[in-house]
């Protein structure tokens, strides 16, 4: 039952009792983890992070996710159904607050008799006077606690001993790094975070993961996880999942990304193809370099993951913006018809995801080359849900084989076709024209990347307004793991527009890094029937640092051996 149309039936019959909502896409696997997920209050934004909690437990395929807002109503008979409590919620400044007894003997025997626990951030703040969920909760905001704004730090120093932590190395986020946190005393510390106070600029280093046990009972805590961009971080997902089997007593099957693993020696490189009947993809061992995705339901081909080293440059579908596709191609408008946005509600993945224009693919072929580079060529078809093609694409493209650094580069060649009498390449409008936004001018080739990155980089040959103009363009990071990766693109000027721009974002609040050589930024283009349009980019994936001087002996050599 719609989540809307339950509380207004709760609230026309005067119900005042709890009310659980269980948001997993599969319920009726019984080996799924039973997690019950407390919301509805909390001294931040709960509003935005429980639903960050759903999306992260569920898409883990391990989970079975249950939601209350009123987590005091509930008894011990309601507990008991679930294996693991997930807290984001407290009562915090209210630290006295104090709910019944039947509560709290409910929520101690359902933890004595081996229910899990897991809180993060302010999630076990609550009831202060009440020392065994201070126990449970292991750590709160206390008289000494402080905090500047939310920076970067670094988690580290994890236990290889225990099965949460096992075979974690070090990584990056951005977070509130709190001090002095209310630890209750002789509980177990996993890891440690270190960093620099914004405010004031002195160093910060002190333990921030924690687990304890109550009867048969298991709890875990990390001072990590302020608001929905902490919990983006690939590494604060990969603590939680682990942690989550850990409290259930389950044994822990969650893998450790590659960019965290501790390292391994590997003495050599060691490629191999990868291929299922919608993806083709280079692996060096078991790690992903790239993979190319079509035929799925996203509805337009695309390049993800995207890998250098052992970082991952793309991300697919963020909250933000759904229809963002890794390293991908898509027109905005054609003949006013949107080739870009969806359609249909993107929060339910089963369904797959339409815009209101199809990118049809026609045919593939993928030539698997000796020395590990690969072409990939496609024929495709754009025309809306009902009506005759309007646009025809022929595309070639070649991925290099990767360099000993694990660098690599990919080259695109786009021929459009009009297959009408008139065929017009439109976008949102741009400032100074009608209607226009400050967010108009974005269609054609793309790249979205991960958004656990920091310290966003740029370097271009054009000049350095909002919008940039130029031959080429690269934007690199701070990886997860504290090396630097980033990808350039790069335009052929005989085979462009003379209306492109570089539409590039770097907000790391959000986080959304993104650019684009936006071939039709600064107008529209009209092809009458039978006339083309031919766009040809190189894109470099690197790893390590770049300087402009490097980048331009690049395009330098990319125009050199691609004259026609």
């Amino acid at each position: 039952m719609n989540r809307i149309i339950l509380l207004l039936l709760m609230i026309a019959s005067g119900y005042q009792g709890f009310a659980i909502w269980d948001n997993s896409s599969d319920k009726g696997n019984s080996a799924l983890i039973k997690v019950l997920i407390f919301s509805g209050k909390n001294n931040h934004e709960w509003q935005k992070t429980t639903p960050m909690l759903v999306r992260i437990f569920n898409q883990a395929k391990l989970f079975k996710t249950s939601v209350t807002e009123r987590p005091d109503t509930l008894t011990y008979d309601h507990l008991k159904k679930y294996d693991l409590i997930l807290s984001n919620w407290n009562t915090w400044p209210d630290n006295q607050m104090k709910l019944s007894d039947e509560w709290e003997k409910g929520f101690e025997k359902y933890v004595n008799e081996g229910g899990g626990a897991l809180f993060f951030h302010a999630g076990a703040s609550s009831f202060y006077s009440w020392e065994n969920y201070h126990r449970i909760g292991i750590g709160r905001w206390g008289a000494a606690t402080k905090h500047g704004r939310p920076t970067k730090g670094c988690v580290y120093s994890f236990d290889q001993d225990h099965p949460i932590t096992k075979g974690l190395s070090d990584f990056y986020i951005v977070d509130e790094l709190w001090e002095n946190t209310d630890i209750y005393p002789g509980v177990k510390s996993l890891g440690s975070l270190s960093g620099v106070d914004e405010k004031d600029g002195h160093k910060i280093d002190f333990p921030a993961i924690f687990v304890n046990q109550t009867g048969k009972g298991r709890s875990f805590f990390t001072i990590l996880g302020h608001d929905e961009r902490a919990l983006l971080n690939t590494g604060l997902q990969t603590l939680l999942l682990r942690a989550a089997q850990w409290c259930a007593g389950k044994e822990i099957t969650v893998k450790v990304p590659a960019e965290i693993t501790v390292a391994k020696v590997i003495r050599k490189s060691q490629f191999g193809w990868c291929q299922t009947d919608t993806t083709i993809g280079l692996s060096n061992h078991s790690e992903v370099v790239w993979q190319f995705n079509f035929n799925d339901r996203y509805g337009k081909p695309y390049f993800h993951p995207v890998n250098v080293g052992k970082t991952t440059l793309t991300c697919v579908a963020p909250p933000d913006h759904p229809w963002h596709l890794g390293l991908w191609f898509s027109w905005k408008y054609i003949n006013g018809v949107n080739y870009w946005e969806y359609l249909n509600d993107y929060k339910t993945p089963e369904t797959g995801y339409r815009s209101e224009g199809v990118t049809e693919l026609q045919i593939k072929e993928f030539v698997k080359n000796k020395d590990f580079s690969a072409d990939v060529r496609l024929k495709l078809n754009y025309h809306p849900l009902k009506g005759a093609v309007a646009l025809s694409e022929e595309r070639s493209l070649h991925i290099s084989a990767p360099l000993k650094d694990g660098s690599y580069y990919m080259d695109e060649d786009h021929l459009f076709k009009a297959l009408l009498d008139s065929v017009i390449l439109d976008r949102t409008p741009i400032v100074g024209e009608q209607g226009g936004q400050s967010w108009g001018g974005y269609a054609g080739l793309s790249v979205r990347f991960n958004q656990k990155f920091n310290t966003p980089e740029i370097i271009s040959d054009g000049d350095s307004t909002k919008f940039w103009k130029g031959n080429w363009f690269f934007m690199g990071f701070n990886s997860l793991s504290g090396g630097r990766a980033g990808l350039a693109m790069m335009q052929h000027p005989k085979f462009t527009t003379n209306s492109t721009s570089w539409y590039a974002i770097k907000d790391p609040k959000t986080p959304f890094f993104y650019y684009s050589p936006a071939a039709l930024f600064d107008r529209k283009i009209i092809l009458k029937k039978g006339e083309t349009l031919r766009l040809k980019y190189r894109i470099l994936v690197l790893t390590g640092t770049e300087s402009k001087q490097q980048l331009l002996e690049k395009y330098e050599q990319y125009l050199k051996n691609n004259t026609n």
